[in-house]
């Protein structure tokens, strides 16, 4: 099967804002990874898949790059871009969330439980070239031109360390979970959750993240992705604590 005939087939994906990359991400990775799919496939243009798939090029660029430093595609100049060896399919959650402070707690939550863990194996057992991939997500983290951007790049950042595990049940679970990251309306309310409360300490937390990756110490993994998460919790249980009050008033 083609690429162009696997997006074809994923018809009743829902279609999605022209700009968001997220789900621009999300939708291309289950096609490059689909069993379908044979390696070394070529895939359509930017012009095509953005046509195809309803999402506007920007994004599609976006969304191309990440998975490109996932190590999923390859490009070649003059000749064009390729899938990598396909993996699992990972099924798309459906319905994912609410866009209410309950549905962002719940997310938050979710992570607390998990990524700790997830960031324990991976400094037990991250191959030596998936270091680089994850200080390259906290540097252009920091580069990012806009919101949309960062957000991408933390998200491809959290799951090289989910992917770093090893597990395949483990990267499975993350990415249900992150499917709730890429609603549309969960994504603009953490986004006035930033615009009002902040988050600058990430940047920080991503270094101790990676700091602990690099001496293998599981146990200084865990804990820096549990403060890390951790404190957006906090973050996020104050606006919504305040959002409450406001509504009661």
């Amino acid at each position: 099967m083609t690429i162009g005939s696997s997006i074809g087939s994923r018809a009743a994906l829902p279609r999605v804002s022209p700009e968001c990359s997220a789900l621009a991400l999300e939708q291309l990775r289950v096609i490059v990874t689909s069993p379908d799919v044979a390696p070394g496939a070529r895939l359509p243009t930017e012009r095509d898949l953005s046509a195809q798939l309803g999402i506007g090029r920007r994004a599609i660029r976006r969304a191309l790059e990440v998975l490109e430093a996932e190590g999923l595609i390859w490009r070649k100049r003059g000749a064009g871009t390729f899938a990598g060896p396909p993996q699992a399919v990972l099924p798309q959650a459906q319905g994912a969330s609410s866009a209410s402070p309950a549905g962002l707690l719940n997310l938050i939550e979710a992570r607390l439980t998990l990524e700790p863990q997830l960031a324990r194996l991976a400094a037990l057992r991250a191959a030596p070239e998936v270091l680089p991939r994850i200080a390259t997500c906290i540097d252009r983290i920091a580069k990012a031109e806009d919101v949309d951007s960062a957000d991408l790049w933390d998200n491809a950042l959290h799951r090289e360390i989910a992917q770093a595990t090893g597990n395949p049940l483990l990267l499975a679970l993350f990415d249900r979970m992150n499917a709730w990251r890429h609603d549309q309306g969960l994504r603009k309310l953490r986004a006035q959750v930033r615009s009002t409360s902040g988050t600058g300490h990430a940047q920080d937390d991503h270094r101790r993240i990676l700091a602990a990756l690099q001496t293998g110490d599981a146990a200084a993994a865990a804990r820096a992705m549990h403060d890390h998460l951790a404190a957006l919790h906090s973050v996020y249980l104050t606006y919504c604590q305040e959002e409450a009050r406001a509504h009661d008033v």
